[in-house]
């Protein structure tokens, strides 16, 4: 995510094998007390009145043992069932591993993303996602514009912020998720897994975990780093909402919250060639109706930077 090597540069850099995962009986979801007064109005005061829908086609009430329905609801948490975006606001921690030593805090990345999903007929989830973020001192938080110094290394390098690159779709269903525009070819892997759902404290929880792989000594994949390994790629991130909006039909959007841990080689404007290891970055991510829900520097900053970024991503 925020580094120049990410799914996107996967993606369209390499091909990919999908691996699945095993479909789950009703016994297999937890159930949800908060929940189970299906299309109550939530009490919280709700100012989008364009998130409401005549009809609730597809925005429930679901049922949690149908994974074409948690699905769904996966789409109304991560994204919107209209066809628009879901907007992120996130801040990460961006940790760098040197082997054999101890994980340190090299910067911040604070920035935003953009999801928009699609049901398709089948009731599968077509998704494309754009995001851009701005390099951060580690602890002030503090926009870093012209040279990072580097405490692994010690060098002074030019910074570098993550331009928006939109990606591929990745088409999920419930054994898995694949790109259906890109060709599949061994040895490359890539597995996209998304639930089940968990359920507590009147909160509904998807996982979507995200892991690539590449033998050492298949033809390497651009990475900025020589001594990459077999790693490529780990995301995990969960996603949160209160069920209560999930199973709202009157919603096509639930407000939701993500946590993402992601495991990467290091960036290639790092200058870390000769320093073996990794890195590891946490995020925590809120979503928003408007723009005017982020950070008006980070908005106007973004607006400044790219001015079609809110108005014409580009998925």
């Amino acid at each position: 995510m925020p580094t120049p090597f990410s799914r996107r540069r996967f993606f369209t850099s390499g091909s990919i094998v999908a691996a699945g995962t095993g479909m789950f009986g009703a016994h297999a979801f937890g159930q949800d007390k908060g929940g189970q007064g299906r299309g109550r109005q939530n009490d919280r005061d709700r100012s989008a009145q364009d998130n409401r829908t005549a009809d609730g086609a597809l925005a429930g009430p679901y049922d949690f043992t149908n994974p074409y329905d948690w699905l769904t609801a996966y789409t109304k948490v991560r994204g919107r069932l209209d066809g628009g975006v879901g907007l992120y606001h996130y801040v990460a921690h961006v940790y760098g591993i040197p082997d054999g030593g101890v994980a340190q805090l090299m910067f911040r990345r604070e920035g935003v993303s953009q999801h928009r999903m699609t049901v398709r007929d089948d009731r599968t989830i077509d998704l494309r996602y754009v995001e851009c973020n701005y390099t951060q001192h580690p602890e002030t938080g503090a926009l870093i514009d012209e040279f990072y110094d580097n405490p692994i290394t010690g060098k002074l390098v030019p910074v570098r912020h993550q331009p928006p690159v939109p990606g591929p779709v990745i088409r999920i269903n419930p054994t898995g998720g694949f790109t259906p525009d890109v060709e599949w070819e061994s040895p490359a892997a890539f597995i996209n897994k998304v639930g089940p759902p968990l359920f507590g404290e009147g909160r509904i929880f998807f996982n979507d975990d995200i892991l690539m792989f590449r033998p050492g000594d298949a033809e390497p994949v651009p990475t900025g780093n020589t001594r990459r390994g077999d790693l490529q790629l780990t995301e995990m991130i969960t996603f949160s909402a209160d069920t209560r909006d999930v199973q709202n039909p009157e919603l096509l959007s639930a407000k939701s919250f993500a946590h993402i841990a992601a495991d990467t080689p290091w960036s290639g404007w790092l200058e870390m060639d000769d320093v073996p290891g990794h890195m590891m970055m946490r995020y925590l991510a809120e979503k928003t109706e408007t723009p005017e829900g982020i950070p008006s520097w980070l908005r106007k900053r973004i607006e400044k930077d790219y001015p079609k970024f809110f108005t014409d991503p580009g998925i």
